[in-house]
């Protein structure tokens, strides 16, 4: 354990330590407090008043958790050096410093990268103030010599998941997200050179996969998120296709310098959409109205092509002869995809027997299987000829 410099309060875990050095000196950083302005769970906020929780409190609760792992290991006789220790917590701090605003929502749509390649990215940026950060690129790559540690931070049970699953249902209030994760990490050990639970974890390790299943479509993928998310994107869409690319976005987009990538947030975004409300292109003065009145698309889950066309005719029908050459704007098709649990060799949890041995999750809970299926539901989603008549007002 190495020593701690202050504490911090969290309402989820409770209180945080902060160890000396390097990693007080990263949260410190310009990078890192970029986080506090961007929020956890984008705009499930329009359904989840209380979902405003950020991506900086996020990731204290990622290195707490992964602190708090590293030391059931060392006690139960796992060498860990201070250096490594240091470096796998400076992993859990910075592991989402790649977001955008509005992380998955816009992911790619600012930059054609995702947040994990911006974030190895930035790690360069990092080092000019703090010192080589390669055994965190490491850890990162799974190219870590104690590779049990990689799956610590990027695994099926990784004190990511740990924590987002049980922040996520604190501040939203769904009840189903709560895992135990205390009794997870008292119940980890190294074996066979991997991370495993120990068998008397089993049942908080099925709990843990039947709740990802709960939050997933309860929280991330609930009708009225998807709308919210989607409605962010056409905004974003109307956007460049009006050409009022604000100066900011345009050299970001013809440079992908990262330097302008970190002057964006979601007070940024929220500024760009109040200023295109009275853009004199309809489809985004509209699209910007409708996400600062909370008018998301309003989504349906459907069974087939035929009855996603009888809606939308059903729909365009009831729009106003002004709104209809504009009609794509207003409706969205998609699918919805979450898959709970991979039992690939590659990507499994091992248990550790009381005999000794060490087999897959899905020996001892073959009914997890089940869950290892991807769910995808096709849905539509268009925002009412009503709610459209009073954005045009």
């Amino acid at each position: 354990m190495l020593p701690t410099a202050k504490i911090i309060n969290d309402p989820v875990h409770g209180f945080i330590r902060i160890p000396e050095g390097r990693i007080l000196r990263v949260l410190g950083h310009p990078i890192v407090q970029r986080l506090r302005r961007l929020s956890q769970l984008g705009l499930a906020q329009f359904v989840y008043p209380g979902a405003v929780h950020t991506r900086f409190a996020h990731a204290l609760g990622v290195m707490h958790l992964a602190d708090e792992a590293l030391t059931t290991l060392s006690r139960k006789g796992t060498s860990i050096s201070p250096s490594t220790w240091e470096a796998v917590l400076l992993g859990a701090l910075l592991h989402d410093i790649g977001h955008g605003p509005f992380s998955h929502s816009l992911e790619r749509h600012i930059l054609p990268l995702s947040h994990e390649e911006i974030g190895k990215a930035l790690l360069s940026l990092l080092e000019k103030a703090i010192g080589d950060l390669s055994e965190v690129r490491a850890l990162w790559a799974r190219e870590h010599p104690q590779s049990f540690l990689s799956e610590l931070l990027a695994g099926q049970l990784d004190v990511d998941r740990l924590d987002y699953l049980v922040r996520d249902s604190f501040f939203t209030g769904v009840q189903e997200g709560l895992v135990g994760t205390e009794r997870l990490i008292y119940t980890m050990r190294v074996a066979e050179g991997r991370l495993v639970i120990e068998e008397k974890g089993l049942t908080s390790v099925e709990k843990f996969i039947v709740t990802r299943r709960f939050m997933y479509w309860q929280v991330y993928l609930h009708k009225a998120v998807l709308g919210a998310e989607w409605l962010l994107r056409r905004w974003w869409e109307a956007l460049q296709a009006a050409g009022e690319v604000p100066l900011l976005l345009h050299r970001l987009q013809a440079t992908g310098d990262l330097e302008l990538f970190l002057r964006l947030d979601e007070n940024t975004l929220w500024y760009w959409i109040r200023e295109s409300e009275e853009s004199p292109f309809l489809p985004l003065r509209l699209l910007s109205r409708a996400l600062l009145w909370r008018m998301p698309y309003k989504v349906r889950f459907t069974e087939n092509g035929e009855e996603a066309h009888h809606l939308r005719q059903q729909w365009e029908a009831n729009l106003s002869p002004p709104l209809r050459p504009w009609a794509d704007w207003f409706w969205i098709e998609g699918w919805a995809e979450s898959q709970a649990y991979l039992p690939a060799q590659s990507e499994e949890i091992f248990i550790l027997l009381k005999n000794g041995r060490v087999v897959p999750l899905i020996a001892c809970s073959p009914w997890l299987r089940e869950l290892s299926t991807p769910m995808r539901k096709p849905f539509v989603g268009a925002i009412p000829g009503a709610s459209l008549e009073s954005l045009l007002r």
